[in-house]
């Protein structure tokens, strides 16, 4: 017998989950590869469909089209209508197998492929009694106030549909919210907002249709992944149930699949692919044959395809620093010290100082700290780096290296190193940081507001990651700043001529496809958030022939973060279908 069929007769008689990873038997089916446990074998045997192949689907859209559209429904509504006033088909197949399977995932589906008028339709579809839309919160007034008055006039739509924002059910006094809402139907657009098994927002959810597993749910999303199966493996359970779910059921086994097929896994710790070979054709990857595993499973709508007939560049831009901002740089890479002295402990927070000064400023404490609590933090820091850096036992960020030190301190263990962790948890909560941006140098401000300034080929989006970057750079060009907040979420929407706009604010869930161009200052390191970010422009109603996009590339983290964010896009893809901008789009870079 193989050390593969070994491990899956251990997987069938014995269960995964009931074998200790450190066993001997743990070990034999950690080492063998993903195993084709009867899971597996369930998995294997679910029915696949193509449905862009199915050639009823046409007649289907049409059919489905003259149930849902108003009368008159199918005449634009003014002189600038833009409303959606017919079904693509990727929406009709998506609407078909929601009612057809009583659940929905849609979340390999392309940023601006219509998931909007999906998740409005579904309930009217699905015969829901009290169906409920979760939507990101800055998205909840728009549609509310905007998407649901405008639909409505062109389309018929649940009279009791109930528009929560996400953040709503993790406020604490909304605890009961679901229970007191009792949905039949709930709708997750950005269905990535519940990634998070730890949220509040997820737990109650999770709670809730545990507690009621025949409610119904669909889940809808151009970024359900990042990196890992992980992200969504909880969404697919809850849309098609267990038992049509093309993903494992136990999280142990899940966990396998991942550590075969995620992105940024070290290599050295990835896992066979084993029994998911199984899946593919002669000369595809793992990778290819879940793909296709997973959009070929009914309830299941991914899209692949880019229709839009509008191109899209993005294009390296190069705002050369000045001496003195590549010194402070040269200096904080070599030191791991920021400009006011304080020490850095983790890779990530050097990577994010580094993104700031690239911008030429930093952010500097105000006020200053008192000497003891400077001197203890910095002790701590330099302890929490060499134990990071020596460390064998997977320690990985400062936290856990508290933690370790926490337990340390609890048995008695007495060392100079406890003792460099007690005084800094003795002394850090008598002061709390607060900062203020400090410029090394303008020249960055200079250039984006250069930029904002030619309007040659039309107004354009300088995105920024900073709120400081974004604040100097309204009063340097006199251009509109929109950040966080309500009041910005709906002002945006009505705004014209060049503009400055938060990533983190605006960069999902808003139409900005008034807009053909933009610069991005900070460019994200994540592929999900780039694929929202250029789908704010590069949709549909986008009226111009391509959409530029140029990318501030000067200093090596910009650069590291760029090509991260296309490795993750090229792993979204491989492994969802789903078309990433950063793919398809021409790029110098």
């Amino acid at each position: 017998m193989t050390k593969l069929a070994l491990s899956a007769y251990l997987a069938d008689k014995v269960g995964i989950e009931n074998i200790a990873k450190s066993s001997k038997w743990g070990r034999l089916l950690y080492s063998s590869g993903v195993v084709g446990s009867a899971d597996f074998r369930r998995i294997e045997a679910l029915p696949r469909r193509v449905w862009e192949n199915d050639p009823t689907l046409a007649e289907a859209t049409r059919a489905l089209e003259a149930d849902l559209r108003l009368p008159g429904g199918e005449k634009p509504c003014g002189p600038s209508c833009r409303c959606p006033r017919s079904l693509w088909p990727n929406q009709a197949a998506a609407l078909i197998e929601g009612a057809t399977l009583h659940g929905l995932f849609a979340a390999p589906h392309g940023v601006g492929r219509g998931k909007a008028l999906i998740s409005i339709l579904l309930p009217l579809v699905m015969g829901a009694e009290r169906p409920v839309l979760f939507v990101p919160a800055q998205l909840r007034d728009q549609t509310t106030r905007k998407v649901l008055p405008m639909l409505a006039k062109h389309w018929r739509l649940h009279t009791r549909l109930r528009v929560v924002g996400y953040s709503e059910l993790s406020v604490a006094k909304n605890r009961h919210l679901l229970d007191e809402l009792a949905p039949d139907l709930i709708v997750l657009d950005e269905c990535h907002s519940v990634k998070n098994a730890q949220a509040a927002r997820t737990k109650r959810l999770r709670e809730y249709l545990k507690a009621r597993p025949l409610t119904r749910v669909a889940a809808l999303s151009g970024t359900a992944t990042r990196r890992s199966l992980r992200d969504y493996w909880q969404l697919v359970l809850w849309t098609l149930k267990p038992d049509l779910s093309p993903l494992p059921t136990s999280w142990r086994e899940l966990s396998d699949w991942a550590d075969a097929l995620d992105e940024g896994v070290d290599e050295h710790e990835r896992k066979d692919p084993g029994a998911i070979m199984s899946l593919c054709r002669d000369g595809e990857s793992a990778r290819d044959g879940y793909r296709r595993r997973l959009v070929e499973t009914p309830g299941v709508v991914a899209t692949s395809a880019v229709d839009l007939g509008v191109s899209l560049r993005l294009s390296k831009t190069s705002f050369e620093p000045p001496a003195r901002v590549q010194a402070a740089l040269a200096k904080l890479r070599k030191t791991w010290t920021t400009p006011y002295g304080d020490e850095i402990s983790e890779a990530v927070d050097l990577w994010r100082h580094a993104r700031e000064l690239a911008l030429g400023f930093f952010y500097r404490w105000e006020p200053g700290p008192p000497k003891d609590w400077l001197e203890a933090r910095r002790a701590w820091k330099r302890l929490a780096r060499e134990t990071l850096r020596n460390n064998r036992r997977g320690l990985d960020s400062e936290l856990l290296v508290a933690r370790d030190f926490a337990e340390r301190h609890r048995r008695g263990e007495s060392s100079e190193a406890v003792a460099t962790w007690f005084a800094w948890h003795e002394i850090k909560g008598t002061f709390e940081i607060q900062t203020v941006p400090e410029w090394v140098d303008g020249f960055a401000i200079e250039r984006a507001a250069k930029w904002l300034a030619d309007e040659s080929e039309g107004p354009g989006v300088v995105w920024v990651e900073h709120i400081a970057f974004g604040e100097r750079l309204a009063q340097a060009s006199g251009r509109p700043y929109f950040g966080a907040g309500m009041r910005a979420s709906a002002e945006i929407l009505d705004a014209s001529g060049p503009i400055i706009a938060s990533i983190a604010a605006h960069g999902e869930g808003k139409n900005l496809q008034a807009w053909s161009r933009a610069l991005v200052v900070s460019p994200p390191s994540s592929g999900k958030t780039w694929e929202q970010l250029l789908g704010r422009q590069h949709r549909e109603g986008q009226l111009a022939d391509e959409v530029e996009i140029d990318v501030l590339l000067h200093a090596e983290e910009q650069e590291e973060s760029m090509r991260q964010a296309m490795r993750d896009a090229d792993y979204i893809e491989q492994t969802t279908g789903a078309r990433q901008k950063l793919n398809f789009a021409s790029r110098d870079f």
